[in-house]
């Protein structure tokens, strides 16, 4: 998992751009930081361990001062050179690739793989056109170059919106980025296309024919900020739908609605509207936890989710509780909290998830890794209720995803859900 950032501009220091726009994708990776700026004869780049604001203080930010610059978040470092038949290529990456069978790059994958194949071609674009020809998975890309700031989208999972301001033309992850940096949305960019990016605008340099396409229906769900219009679509309205169709579909008497902070924030906040039943948060999300489903290893994404909430037992006493939540991978962390509320006195708990049971382990860009870690490929739902100790569980369908969006299951993916 990857937030990715370019601006280009006519000024000659962007920095303070780059740092609000990557640090606005903080969200999607917490394990690496970097940035990398061309100032018309230099080019610098710096990454390392840690969150952005770790990584770039003001003091810093002045020594990479240039027009072109670009961004990152991270699972792995990043922003990553190469040297190519078009000549040097620096880029940040989002996504999760693998090469098809038959191609010549068996062992590579990810960064290693974008670089064996776009070093092979004359120009970037022709790059990319190998990478959706011979690739499998899929990316959002942005790289730095001497005219400019090239970026590409796949096949549409892994989003990528532009905006501009005051001469500077910026690319993102997110429309998050833009908000308190003055940025103005002009578009998503297209599944298929490549762009550039320059001081003068934005130009389409090609647009493959890509099909069919397909929308990360997860990034509505919970990888996208609620700020953040993703493909048309604000986030946290769609999160707000889901709430309310769960609400209409799967009601149940209760005394409180909770989210489980705070991916679940919006969809309860639906659920609620709907339903009539109270909007009230039974956790206190602790501000300096990160997502707990970000880290690489299970072992700190148990740490982190058992770090992060704290409930007030004064709310749960005695309350009959409605708890909203993205998604269950493995129940475990459902079970604790449920096992800590019941402690707590919570009189019945009933819980509605946001998207369907998750079956398998994602091909694009997602930390889950084997289908065996779904728990709801494994038993039913019923049985997951059982195993959490519940009153009643019950999962978004496809139709509600498909209503909410506003998108038909045709153009959303659903991989994960076994659709």
């Amino acid at each position: 998992m990857a937030g990715i950032f370019g601006i280009a501009s006519k000024h000659n220091n962007n920095t303070e751009d780059l740092f609000l726009g990557t640090h606005y994708l903080q969200h999607r990776a917490q394990e690496y930081g970097g940035f990398a700026t061309f100032n018309g004869y230099r080019v610098h780049f710096e990454s390392d361990k840690g969150l952005v604001r770790q990584n770039f203080p003001k003091e810093k930010l002045e020594e990479l001062k240039g027009d072109i610059c670009i961004g990152s978040v991270s699972t792995e470092n990043q922003p990553i050179h190469v040297l190519g038949k078009a000549g040097t290529f620096i880029f940040c990456f989002d996504g999760n690739l693998r090469p098809s069978k038959e191609t010549e790059y068996q062992g590579f994958r990810d960064s290693s793989l974008i670089s064996r194949v776009i070093s092979q071609e004359d120009c970037f674009e022709k790059g990319i056109e190998s990478l959706v020809n011979q690739v499998e998975g899929d990316f959002a890309i942005v790289s730095l170059a001497r005219e400019g700031i090239y970026a590409a989208r796949g096949l549409g999972r892994k989003p990528l919106i532009l905006g501009q301001k005051n001469g500077s033309y910026a690319v993102s992850s997110e429309s998050n980025s833009f908000i308190n940096t003055g940025i103005k949305i002009i578009r998503d960019v297209e599944p298929g296309e490549v762009v550039l990016l320059t001081s003068d605008g934005v130009e389409t340099v090609t647009k493959l024919d890509i099909q069919p396409i397909k929308y990360g229906t997860f990034e509505w769900v919970y990888t996208a900020y609620p700020a953040s219009i993703i493909d048309g679509r604000l986030v946290a309205n769609v999160r707000r739908r889901i709430g309310e169709a769960l609400a209409k579909q799967f009601p149940v008497e209760a005394d409180i609605v909770s989210p489980v902070p705070n991916s679940g924030r919006w969809h309860a906040v639906g659920y609620a509207e709907a339903s009539g039943i109270t909007f009230q948060p039974i956790f206190i999300r602790y501000d300096y936890s990160d997502r707990s489903f970000t880290p690489q290893q299970q072992i700190d994404r148990d740490f982190e989710a058992k770090t992060k909430l704290i409930p007030i037992e004064s709310l749960v006493e005695g309350k009959r509780i409605i708890l909203i939540d993205d998604s269950i991978v493995r129940g475990t962390q459902t079970r604790n909290q449920v096992i800590r509320l019941r402690e707590m006195g919570a009189k019945e708990i009933h819980v509605r998830i946001a998207c369907p049971p998750l079956m398998h382990a994602c091909s694009y860009g997602q930390t889950t890794k084997e289908d065996n870690d779904c728990i709801a490929s494994k038993i039913s739902i019923k049985e997951i209720q059982e195993k959490l100790k519940l009153d009643s569980l019950e999962y978004a369908t496809i139709p509600i995803l498909e209503k909410s969006t506003g998108y038909p299951r045709e153009m959303l993916c659903l991989e994960c859900w076994g659709k």
